[in-house]
């Protein structure tokens, strides 16, 4: 004998119940060259990785973007970051331009890497097979380019 159930899905929205829970780690690796008295900084990132049901993303994601910006922007390296890559092979300046991307350009790729992620957990399509809530993990790299900045849903098993 085969048995389906119907679960009304109606009945569930109407608990009021809005707690929720989400994991955020963090990985900071960066390098200096200590020269002729002077430390410079040689290359680093951060790594941002979250844990969380696609309710706690819904529910978190103004909180996430606004901690994770914070958290970024005041972070020692963030003065960093530069627009592009200035190495001599890619730099066609005849000034001295600042090289910095400024807080404004920072929080703004991190929101729109960070939120194109989040969106492709609510688009995904295929069968996934979960025994009890599915955690979706989101891992995030910021570098020291605007340019290598990215997010992106990692893991899962899906058909």
């Amino acid at each position: 004998m085969v048995s389906f159930w119907i679960l009304n899905v109606n009945a569930q929205t109407e608990n009021t119940n809005s707690e929720y829970s989400l994991s955020i780690s963090k990985d900071t690796t960066s390098g200096l060259i200590v020269t002729d008295g002077a430390t410079y900084v040689n290359g680093f990132d951060t790594t941002y990785t979250l844990k969380g049901t696609k309710f706690d993303y819904d529910k978190a994601r103004d909180l996430v973007l606004s901690s994770i910006v914070d958290d970024f922007t005041n972070s020692s390296t963030s003065g960093y970051v530069k627009v592009k890559d200035t190495s001599p092979s890619s730099s066609n300046a005849t000034g001295l331009a600042n090289p910095f991307a400024s807080n404004e350009q920072i929080s703004e790729k991190i929101k729109s890497v960070l939120n194109s992620a989040i969106d492709s957990i609510f688009s995904d399509s295929g069968l996934t097979f979960t025994i009890g809530p599915e955690t979706h993990v989101i891992k995030c790299t910021f570098g020291d380019t605007l340019d290598s900045f990215e997010c992106s849903k990692v893991g899962g098993f899906r058909l």
